[in-house]
């Protein structure tokens, strides 16, 4: 797979104002499950084989851009899918969920991107089948994610989410870019 070089879901405020906010997500998601598919690659070339450069864009893209992500969701799309989904939707305990599920994630990766790093140096793991075993549990616990946002989050945000919802989910977004993201 040839990992990109600039990571698509930096989206510049031109991008951000010509697309629906709701694209913007689903491109951010198809971006995060070719991390997966990486992830999954570095895994498979342990220990020995592990392209430096690979590992680069892996610690980049989770220790900035998984954060910003889940901070776009959190703090733009579940409020508002929340505010505006109907009693029979079952969106709080779900949106409570997936909020569980990116906290984890967050953890797992910083444990994950310290490993990462050294690979990025040109170092052999202190334990290949370790980070393999780790890796692993989180690349198919995000695709999960992942596909569960897709197919059911996403649908739902753009059946009830309004034109208002979608420039206040837009503006989150794009205030999230213009500064530091937080933990």
């Amino acid at each position: 797979m040839d990992w990109p070089k600039a990571t698509p879901i930096a989206f510049d405020s031109e991008d951000m104002v010509r697309n629906d906010p709701i694209d913007l997500l689903v491109r951010s998601h198809a971006f995060h499950a070719q991390l997966c598919d990486l992830l999954e690659q570095i895994a498979d070339s342990l220990p020995d084989d592990a392209d430096p450069l690979q590992c680069r864009h892996a610690v980049r893209t989770l220790k900035e851009e998984l954060p910003l992500h889940h901070r776009d969701e959190e703090d733009g799309l579940f409020p508002l899918l929340e505010l505006r989904a109907q009693v029979d939707d079952n969106v709080t305990e779900h949106l409570a969920q997936l909020s569980l599920e990116h906290a984890t994630d967050e953890s797992f990766a910083d444990e994950l991107t310290e490993e990462l790093e050294g690979l990025s140096l040109g170092r052999r793991p202190s334990n290949p089948n370790m980070l393999g075993y780790m890796l692993r549990g989180f690349f198919e616990s995000y695709r999960r994610h992942l596909h569960w946002e897709n197919t059911v989050v996403l649908p739902l945000a753009r059946k009830r989410l309004t034109d208002q919802d979608l420039t206040v989910l837009l503006t989150r977004m794009m205030r999230h870019r213009s500064g530091p993201v937080e933990s």
